[in-house]
């Protein structure tokens, strides 16, 4: 009797064991189930970005394109040139203005004003006269 105890417990352990097996796999199968739907659907959202991506990978490339092109440009510049071509457009005005402050340093501006008096004084009747007729 005692042995069919022992073999009756015995039965009953495999038997829970065997149970949590089962619901061990189960859970395996479900869990597997459940990285191939991710793993589906991963696919699927990258096979439809993939058109995008490579617009933007073409705009990128047209983008360095246009980068390299002006490093070239501006590589090509000459700036020693240009500031030399700036400081002689300087030079050249401000030789300009001295030349135009110094004639009117020299404008007679005493004359100017009796100049200027005289042909109101002379315009001022004419102005009245066509008034008259006008």
């Amino acid at each position: 009797m005692e042995e069919n105890k022992e073999i009756l417990a015995l039965l009953k352990k495999i038997d829970r064991t065997n149970r949590i097996r089962v619901v061990t796999n189960i859970i395996l199968c479900v869990l597997i189930l459940a990285a191939v739907v991710s793993c589906v659907s991963v696919f699927v959202s990258v096979r439809r970005l993939m058109p995008q991506v490579n617009g933007i990978l073409e705009q990128l490339q047209t983008i360095l394109g246009n980068l390299e092109q002006t490093t070239r440009s501006l590589a090509q510049v000459d700036l020693s040139g240009m500031m030399s071509n700036m400081d002689d457009l300087a030079v050249y005005a401000q030789e300009s203005l001295s030349a135009t402050m110094g004639k009117l340093e020299s404008l007679d501006l005493e004359t100017l004003n009796r100049a200027i008096a005289d042909l109101a004084q002379i315009i001022e009747p004419l102005a009245k006269l066509v008034r008259r007729f006008g």
